[in-house]
């Protein structure tokens, strides 16, 4: 099982009578693609937040990985976080005056014990297989295309080859053609790589792409969910 909440739920500090999520209970298999749905504000960004460990539940056993995150302390989660999680952002985070390479190299910091030449053939690696130019690769992320920085933002998350992809919102400010082609993109990788994925939108034209839909307020029993 890559994913187990049992009895979690969460509100943020100082506002312990406004729960954002209480769920029961629920899993997802490993390398299994979910696409989670529901309205803006309604928790999502939230419950992955806590999936990658950023965010602790006030109650309840979070798993995973086989691993129990809500016993760890900070430093134990972002270790994990790095060496087994990759995360795909709204705006892809890019440092904008580091090249695609440094980018990725930046990643690394925490989680690889490997040398700067060997990580960089790695990268490079990996870069061809994204179809990111050469030319490229010394580019400041600044003066790259959309579509380019899609890439390198896949490449940055998949460098620690995690076996756990999180996706935020990645396509919400993206034309339907740069939207395709992220997405083909995205699971073409995901598939390759066995990883488990676990997309949240409120766009329901991309449920297409996965093997599950599920609706957040299917599991979050927050009175009042939708």
């Amino acid at each position: 099982m890559a994913i187990d909440f049992a009895n979690i739920r969460f509100s943020y500090p100082g506002r312990p009578d406004r729960p954002v999520l209480n769920i029961p209970s629920w899993c997802v298999t490993a390398a299994e693609q979910v696409f989670v749905c529901g309205p803006s504000g309604g928790g999502k960004s939230t419950l992955l937040g806590l999936l990658s460990g950023l965010l602790q539940p006030v109650e309840g056993e979070l798993t995973v990985l086989n691993q129990r995150l809500d016993l760890m302390t900070d430093r134990q989660r972002d270790r994990f976080r790095a060496a087994h999680i990759g995360y795909v952002f709204q705006q892809f985070n890019l440092m904008p005056y580091l090249s695609a390479m440094d980018n990725i190299l930046l990643a690394t910091r925490f989680s690889s014990s490997k040398g700067k030449s060997a990580l960089k053939n790695e990268i490079k690696a990996l870069f061809s297989t994204l179809n990111i130019d050469e030319t490229l690769w010394y580019t400041a992320a600044s003066q790259l295309s959309v579509g380019q920085q899609q890439r390198v933002a896949i490449a940055r998350a998949l460098i620690n080859k995690p076996q756990l992809l999180i996706a935020d919102e990645p396509t919400s400010s993206l034309d339907q053609a740069n939207r395709d082609a992220f997405m083909a993109l995205l699971m073409s990788t995901v598939a390759e790589n066995q990883m488990t994925l676990i997309f949240v939108s409120h766009d329901l034209s991309l449920s297409g792409y996965f093997s599950q839909v599920q609706q957040l307020s299917d599991f979050n029993q927050l009175e009042g969910a939708k």
